[in-house]
């Protein structure tokens, strides 16, 4: 008696180590898997990251040139406002018509 429960206790013991011997390499396996999933994740928001900064420094300078055109704008307006009162100035001189908008 004592025999089989020494033979079972060394089966048991024979069978629980192949089964982690056998788990062993799927978790390896599956650990080097992740680690490329990873390595691929970290290389992509790497990319990511230059993107949004290139986004980031277009959309800036976008809207630097829209405040320079609006500053052109303001001042064109005043061009033609100092012209429209030169204009009306002078004795006898009709405003030229201003197309309607």
């Amino acid at each position: 008696m004592r025999y089989l429960s020494g033979a079972a206790g060394v089966g048991l013991v024979l069978l629980l180590a192949m089964a982690v011997v056998g788990c062993g390499q799927e978790i390896k396996k599956e650990n080097e898997q992740l680690k490329a999933q990873v390595a691929g994740l970290q290389k992509e928001n790497v990319d990511l990251k230059g993107q949004a900064t290139n986004l980031k420094a277009d959309a800036d300078a976008l809207k630097k040139q829209v405040e320079e055109l609006n500053k052109q704008k303001q001042e064109a307006e005043e061009k033609l406002k100092e012209a429209e009162a030169k204009l009306t100035a002078k004795p006898g001189a009709k405003p030229p018509l201003r197309p309607k908008r």
